[in-house]
């Protein structure tokens, strides 16, 4: 028997939010583990001792969780949805009869009072070490990677400027310890390089990314670094898309280690960060590096003999050829970090084996060898173990997983704002918005079944074939 319902008259009733609220969701779990006190602390300078009374700066931060968790990009949009979400405002401690912040009270504060604060970085940090004191994250193996992250600029409103470049940090400190060895007489004037950069006219701070196998277009870069045993975010940088990766990996996990006191053992990386630096920057601090060789260019079957066809000696430092003469260490090549090896002129021009080593009108054979290179062959003794290939896999899991599961489910498609510092904020809160899932879910699961070790040691164990 069909049945109609009585249109419903307007009553009083008793009820409060509480008793709407399910007893089982999301947004309550994230409540009873995370308290966002500490909020309060990190933004009093932010604001005066008089005026108007503001909104409370903890409804503020989780309302921008709230945007990230539920991948709603818009913040008009997401203002429409805690007007009507219960969960949402009992999440908020707002009631049913209170009036919810106007969209534009967000967007303002987020770009005003926050875009210049560490209030984001803060939130991730704290999120980060409530992961730690659970005993979720330890830090002993760190995955690093980048991926892109389109910049809210056109591709056409572009201009081409000149910019001087000097050596890096590292370069200079490579040319200091050459200097205290001896291989070196003074430092000289750092050298300067002027190279021509595409800029954005809409947003200067991003950069032009021309990679192969990349979209092409003003873009940012998003650095992670993933606890391997948990899959937690535990550092979030970003830079210009036209930065190379590895030039921020050894101070980045540095920085973890100072702040968080992670005793790390391992880091991997794809083949983007296989350089000496990285290799040496690690070894120096006790760390092991797993990660695949780069592709170098040099010509291997063309006939004539490779620096790999070349022997390194390190008890004379020097190079021995094919045909057992010594290439000698010349120079130190300033700025780049290359020691020089060259042969000598008389045992080339007798050589038997001349026709397949000098080129055209060369008289002596010369090879470059980076002052990093002994340290970057050590860690790729490690090439191809169990371990490796453990550390591999769980690269393209964690790494790649998490960046595909940002970008499609927790507002990381592409950057909202303009400027790096409101860039690295979205990264932020999206790295905010999987850590707390992933805490979330592990907790729940070490509830349900305690007896049960929720965490593995991968590198005791061989990996999948």
């Amino acid at each position: 028997m069909m049945t109609k319902r009585a249109a419903i008259q307007p009553k009083m009733q008793f009820i409060t939010i509480e008793d709407l609220m399910p007893q089982e969701h999301f947004l309550r779990d994230v409540y009873n583990a995370i308290n966002f006190d500490f909020i309060y602390d990190r933004v009093e300078h932010l604001y005066s001792t008089v005026g108007r009374p503001s909104i409370d700066p903890v409804i503020i931060a989780k309302i921008f969780l709230i945007g990230y968790l539920y991948d709603i990009l818009s913040e008009r949009k997401l203002m429409i949805e805690i007007q009507v979400n219960i969960a949402y405002r009992w999440f908020l401690g707002i009631d049913l009869d209170e009036a919810i912040p106007d969209h534009s009270t967000l967007s303002q504060l987020r770009r005003r009072k926050f875009n210049d604060s560490r209030i984001f970085e803060d939130i991730f940090d704290e999120i980060v070490r409530k992961c730690i004191e659970i005993g979720l994250v330890t830090g002993e193996t760190l995955l690093t990677d980048s991926t892109h992250l389109r910049a809210n600029a056109a591709n056409d409103k572009r201009e081409t400027i000149v910019v001087k470049q000097k050596p890096s940090d590292y370069m200079r400190k490579l040319d200091e310890t050459a200097l205290a060895e001896g291989l070196i007489k003074d430092l000289g004037e750092p050298k300067e390089e002027s190279k021509e950069v595409t800029k954005s006219i809409t947003d200067p701070d991003c950069g032009l990314m021309n990679r192969p196998g990349k979209p092409t277009g003003f873009h940012y870069l998003n650095h992670q670094t993933i606890d391997a045993d948990s899959g937690i975010i535990t550092d979030v940088h970003v830079t210009p898309a036209n930065v190379s990766d590895h030039a921020q990996h050894a101070p980045l996990i540095k920085r973890q280690i100072e702040k968080f006191g992670f005793d790390t053992k391992a880091v991997g990386g794809d083949a983007g960060y296989d350089e000496p630096e990285i290799h040496a920057e690690m070894l120096k601090i006790g760390i092991s590096t797993y990660i695949p060789r780069k592709a170098r260019g040099t010509a291997e079957n063309d006939g004539f003999f490779a620096k790999s066809d070349f022997v390194y000696d390190p008890q004379q430092d020097a190079y021995i050829c094919p045909n057992k003469c010594l290439l000698s260490y010349r120079l130190f090549v300033r700025g780049v970090g290359f020691k020089r090896y060259k042969s000598k002129t008389s045992d080339c021009n007798n050589c038997p084996l001349r026709d397949k080593c000098l080129r055209g009108k060369q008289k002596f054979r010369q090879l470059d060898r980076s002052y990093h290179w002994t340290e970057y062959e050590k860690q790729h003794e490690n090439d191809g173990s169990d371990i490796y290939l453990g550390i591999q896999r769980l690269r393209k899991i964690w790494c790649e997983g998490t960046f595909s599961h940002q970008k499609s489910r927790h507002c990381m498609s592409r950057a909202k704002m303009r400027g790096i510092a409101q860039t690295k904020g979205q990264c932020l809160l999206s790295a905010c918005a999987v850590n707390i899932k992933r805490m979330i879910k592990w907790m729940k699961e070490r509830l349900e079944t305690p007896q049960k070790n929720q965490k593995f040691t991968f590198i005791l164990l061989p990996a999948c074939s």
